[in-house]
């Protein structure tokens, strides 16, 4: 969020600069809260999200008359994205477990090896590699990367060294797990 944005969302919550950061930082509080009761795993990154979301709105001339309503319909909006992400990250991973050969063996190794690898990333380090790798091949993975690199207010440069250096956590991982396992 740009820090004019984020000037006039806090305005938005009170004119007193004071009473503003107090509010700000209890509609975080309660924002976290709101995403642990609807189970979401990092109720930090979402509740910061839902505050990056509402002040861009309201910076752009959305009309809110209670802006602790309003964030709260964007966090619902947000749970529901994740939601569904998650659920398309499971049906993609099953559908990849039922595309392999009917080798028993292959599944199990994925399951004992490579999965745990990519459980103990942190939540934002496994969505960045599952953004990151969205888009299989051609022009539309370079403009996809492109758009994911912006998102993050980063370059498309810093972005590939980032995964890289993920990828290699994740490749050393899996080299000691499957070193122990089998």
């Amino acid at each position: 969020m740009s820090p004019e944005a984020f000037a006039h969302f806090l305005r938005a919550l009170s004119p007193d600069a004071e009473e503003a950061a107090r509010r700000y930082t209890s509609l975080q509080r309660k924002l976290a809260g709101f995403f642990a009761l609807k189970g979401v795993s990092d109720t930090t990154d979402a509740a910061n999200e839902t505050l990056d979301r509402a002040a861009r709105k309201i910076f752009e001339g959305a009309p809110v008359p209670d802006v602790d309503r309003f964030c709260i319909g964007i966090a619902r909006n947000i749970v529901k994205e994740r939601l569904r992400r998650g659920q398309r990250e499971h049906e993609a991973f099953v559908t990849f477990l039922e595309t392999l050969p009917d080798s028993s063996e292959e599944i199990e190794r994925i399951r004992l090896v490579l999965m745990p690898c990519f459980e103990q990333l942190a939540e934002d380090e496994k969505q960045l590699l599952v953004d990151y790798c969205q888009v299989a091949r051609g022009r539309a993975r370079a403009e996809h990367r492109r758009w994911l690199a912006s998102e993050m207010k980063t370059t498309v440069l810093a972005l590939r060294m980032r995964v890289t250096r993920l990828r290699g956590a994740l490749a050393d991982c899996v080299r000691l797990r499957a070193a122990s396992v089998y």
